[in-house]
């Protein structure tokens, strides 16, 4: 269990990260992972990661419900949660080190497109959606991190953003709800792992509220820069981290 120093520091690192998922509804993994990694085995820190994302989103959902419109995200959906139990089989038996320098990749090369605020083509194909949620679920399952593949195909879809978080956290939420079922069934989840998602609840909440606030002064344009941004450092982390153990 987390304790000490190490308990501090997880329960600011997971502040900052909920007030980044409540104004855009993705990167927890991104910005909590890194450091969870350090005082936490692998298996452990994505359990808790993904489990105290599927709390945050639920709140995001129940605030933003009334800006949530399924036939935009149902297909996205349905290739999330196929790639699930893909995942958790991951997780459990394979080393990752190469999707996660391949996803940095994909990230660091789309993430301009994002900013610059470039139409891309396949977002307004039929099967992309699918395609990208089932990647993105892949990728969240198995290392907790990959929601900026899934962010940069609805930025894409130029969706406002009230709705692009609440499509957003509907998709992480599902596959996030049926991961925590596989990883239960597979012997991931331990006492100590619910007793550290529980000690860490409260900065998900904090941080919450802190984005409740933020998002009421953000445009279209500072939203997309602010999506963008977490994209852009993730990535780099990602990649860098990654190469630098080879």
């Amino acid at each position: 269990m987390l304790s000490g120093l190490e308990l501090v520091a997880a329960l600011a690192i997971v502040f900052v990260g909920a007030t980044v998922v409540g104004t855009v509804s993705f990167g927890l993994g991104l910005v909590v992972a890194p450091i969870l990694l350090l005082f936490v085995a692998p298996q452990s820190t994505v359990v808790m990661v993904n489990s105290l994302t599927a709390i945050l989103l639920l709140i995001v959902l129940i605030h933003t419900r009334s800006h949530f419109d399924l036939r935009l995200i149902a297909g996205t959906a349905v290739g999330g949660l196929v790639a699930v139990p893909l995942g958790v089989l991951a997780l459990d038996t394979a080393s990752p080190a190469i999707l996660r320098i391949a996803i940095g990749v994909v990230i660091l090369c789309l993430a301009p497109l994002a900013i610059a605020n470039v139409e891309l083509p396949l977002a307004h194909k039929r099967m992309t959606g699918p395609v990208i949620g089932f990647l993105t679920s892949l990728s969240v399952t198995t290392l907790t991190i990959g929601g900026p593949l899934v962010a940069i195909y609805v930025l894409a879809r130029r969706w406002p953003p009230q709705v692009m978080r609440a499509c957003l956290a509907f998709y992480f939420l599902i596959a996030n709800i049926l991961a925590f079922g596989l990883y239960t069934q597979a012997g991931m989840v331990d006492r100590d792992t619910l007793a550290n998602i529980g000690t860490l609840i409260p900065s998900v909440l904090l941080g919450f509220g802190l984005a409740t606030l933020l998002v009421r002064r953000m445009d279209t344009q500072v939203f997309r820069y602010v999506a963008a941004t977490v994209i852009i450092v993730g990535g780099t982390v990602l990649l860098g981290r990654e190469l630098f153990r080879l």
